[in-house]
């Protein structure tokens, strides 16, 4: 049988990226990206939480999901832009029309994350690992930032793979890599394990992902009900999900539920393409993509 290959294409501080070109290209001197920011909520009235973050954000600890409250707690300087929708699908749609000169088959699963299936594409473009990176070359060449993209034989590990070590690379992370690449990831890494099961199962020493994977699955439906199963499964590199075609942007945005910030899915009608904000991208981006990455090391 063939084995299919899925690569998940994840960018690198999206919101925050795309606002700083914006903003350089209405003349605004100073680039977000270079200094500890967010974006998220309202900066007028104090309330929200951080959709996204800079690099020079992370040593404080700011996490995406949190309170600007706690995050201005953590880092008493930080500068706080909310969110601008509108320009993110313009940005999102200009990839997506990339991809798609790479497969048919393409699922946007965010704003700024998208599912290629690259299983029959591989007789026009060769190696699947080389053809990422061309890929990723490309989004950082053409449309001036950076991605990280995950190769693998189903989507949950595509996914988990993005997630390594970023910017701008791609990981493989295919069912034999899992016990070497993945098992050693805190619990609450895996996809699917929100911060309450995380504690749940921490609780009960469950601390990584190799502990939930050689967790009895019955002993986890008792604690976990039917997502006992599921991250079980999800532990061991297992799914079976396909890559469905979709053609409207999804936004993400949070609430707040118990301690617990949970992502909304909103679908939006594709806006109008708008070549100057791509352009504007294209510039100011190229010009910080090497700073980022040195940043990161």
């Amino acid at each position: 049988m063939l084995q299919r290959i899925i690569m998940h294409i994840d960018v690198n501080s999206a919101y925050l990226s795309w606002e700083a070109a914006h903003r350089l290209q209405h003349g605004d001197p100073l680039d977000l990206r270079t200094v500890p920011s967010v974006v998220g909520g309202n900066e007028q009235t104090r309330h929200g939480i951080v959709l996204t973050k800079s690099i020079p954000a992370k040593p404080f600890g700011i996490q995406t999901g949190e309170t600007l409250h706690s995050a201005r707690t953590k880092c008493p300087g930080l500068l706080v832009v909310p969110p601008n929708y509108s320009l993110y699908m313009q940005c999102s749609q200009a990839l997506g029309d990339l991809l798609r000169e790479y497969s048919s088959l393409i699922e946007q699963y965010s704003v700024d994350e998208y599912f290629l299936d690259f299983t029959d594409s591989k007789k026009l473009f060769g190696d699947p690992i080389q053809a990422a990176h061309n890929i990723k070359n490309r989004i950082r060449e053409e449309l001036g930032f950076t991605v990280n993209i995950g190769v693998s034989s189903n989507k949950l590990l595509a996914k988990m793979g993005s997630e390594l070590q970023k910017p701008d690379r791609v990981h493989t992370l295919f069912p034999e890599e899992v016990e070497k690449k993945m098992w050693s990831l805190p619990v609450e890494e895996l996809f699917m394990v929100g911060r309450a099961t995380a504690r749940k199962l921490q609780d009960r020493s469950v601390r990584t992902i190799g502990h939930l994977a050689n967790a009895d699955p019955d002993w986890l439906k008792l604690i976990l009900k039917s997502l006992g199963l599921l991250v079980w499964n999800y532990a061991n590199g297992r799914d079976l999900s396909l890559v469905r075609i979709n053609r409207h942007p999804v936004v993400k945005a949070f609430k707040k539920k118990g301690d617990e910030m949970l992502a909304i899915k909103k679908e939006t009608s594709t806006t109008a393409n708008n070549s100057n904000v791509i352009k504007a991208i294209i510039k100011s981006n190229k010009k910080h993509s090497k700073m980022m990455s040195k940043l990161a090391k």
